[in-house]
């Protein structure tokens, strides 16, 4: 299954089996990649994402071996009558520096026609074209998803139901997908996520190396425990004081700005959408996704072009990713007319609320140039060189980021990454 994902997803030509042990009614699959990555840059760090890895390549380590080497099994069941059920367990490097594994996925499938099929329990959030491989390096051209956009939305899986619907037209394959759950987990530096009452929609058409696809998601997010909760909190707090003391402009102005940009079940959408060629030796691969403004989470764009060529074992890419997020500066608390001991802390969540902003608006651009080399049968050996340029007063989607880093300027990250299935 896994291999045959992949050469769907690379429009390769050669033929790959995947070994697996059967009974009657269970299959095992394995996946796994082991990688290393360099990184230039000394004040931060290289991670697969800024949420879910606490460090990696540049400043805790010159060399790393945790950003992008995991390792898989999925086991799948058919009870026939239409029944069967997936479970999915993934071990990585993770936000407490451990390599615990976890379940990725655990449900049961229901086919209830031909082409309409209902599934609950742990499925994968299908917020971008290649989320149900993100994991599978060797289903994936690259070394990593490009994560100025896979790097959007750390919510990888829902506990939920989804339907999918899968129709002929013509000769063109459609194939509809609604999901709804949630998600609860913990991040880097504290912090614990929550996602309610998510909704994706997805629609993909195929038809014959063409594939599009659409997608929406919302949900109600909230962020716990991490450097947030003192600025909101804050915020309230000295609103609540400025009031009392007879300043209610500045009060409920400070007021205000706690509710506006805490993210406590504060709604969040996107919408994506996706194209794949794969005519002949040639895989053109692009995504692009806007993500409206919620709370501390800026209004964003992001995309990326890959384009690839086969050459028998050898498949030379190039990406190109961009990412923007825009940030308005707030109204500031005025400081007009306060006593000085008011005015102190007014200008100080000021400049709290400014330097938040800015950390959560992320801005660089990326090129990569790399090099896939189907090794053996189901074992894929990649090599990429990435250039990564940091728009001015941010800090991209570098982690751990030290006092000394310097926002804006740019890095160089080279990796190695062998990718298998089994």
């Amino acid at each position: 299954m896994l291999a045959g994902v992949a050469v769907v997803a690379l429009g390769a030509h050669a033929d790959v089996v995947a070994a697996s042990w059967s009974s009657p009614a269970l299959s095992l699959h394995g996946f796994g990649t082991l990688g290393v990555v360099r990184s230039d840059q000394d004040d931060a760090d290289v991670v697969s994402n800024t949420y879910l890895q606490p460090n990696g390549a540049g400043h805790t380590r010159r060399w790393d071996f945790g950003v992008d080497s995991k390792l898989g099994g999925q086991l799948n069941a058919d009870f026939g009558d239409g029944w069967s059920a997936v479970v999915q367990v993934v071990t990585k490097h993770r936000y407490d520096n451990s390599w615990t594994p976890e379940i990725e996925w655990a449900n049961v499938k229901y086919q209830l026609t031909p082409g309409l099929s209902l599934r609950g329990g742990r499925t994968v959030s299908p917020i971008f074209m290649l989320s149900d491989t993100a994991n599978v390096g060797y289903a994936n051209p690259w070394v990593r998803g490009p994560q100025e956009l896979y790097g959007m939305v750390p919510i990888t899986n829902l506990d939920g139901i989804d339907l999918a619907w899968n129709t002929d037209i013509g000769q063109a394959t459609n194939v509809f997908q609604a999901s709804f759950g949630s998600n609860t987990f913990d991040a880097v530096d504290g912090l614990r996520i929550a996602g309610k009452n998510s909704w994706i929609l997805s629609n993909t058409l195929e038809y014959s190396f063409v594939a599009v696809r659409v997608g929406y998601l919302r949900v109600d997010l909230t962020f716990d425990g991490n450097d947030l909760d003192p600025l909101t909190d804050g915020l309230a707090g000295l609103g609540d004081s400025l009031a009392t003391a007879g300043f209610p402009v500045a009060g409920q102005r400070a007021m205000a700005l706690a509710r506006r940009y805490d993210i406590d079940d504060t709604p969040v959408e996107i919408f994506s959408a996706g194209l794949r060629l794969t005519p002949g030796n040639w895989l053109l691969l692009a995504e692009w996704a806007r993500r409206a403004d919620a709370g501390l989470i800026p209004k964003t764009h992001a995309g990326y072009v890959t384009v690839g060529y086969r050459l028998r074992q050898l498949q030379p890419y190039v990406t190109f990713a961009k990412l923007d997020s825009q940030t308005h500066a707030p109204q500031a608390i005025p400081t007009g007319g306060l006593p000085a001991p008011q005015a102190t802390a007014a200008d100080a969540a000021n400049s709290g609320l400014a330097a938040a902003l800015q950390t959560a608006a992320p801005s660089q651009q990326s090129l990569a140039l790399g090099l896939r080399w189907d090794a053996l049968n189901a074992v894929a050996v990649k090599f990429e060189y990435q250039h990564v340029d940091l728009e001015s007063d941010s800090t991209g989607r570098f982690g751990n980021v030290q006092p000394a880093f310097q926002p804006g300027g740019d890095a160089d990250l080279f990796s190695v990454t062998v990718d298998f299935v089994f």
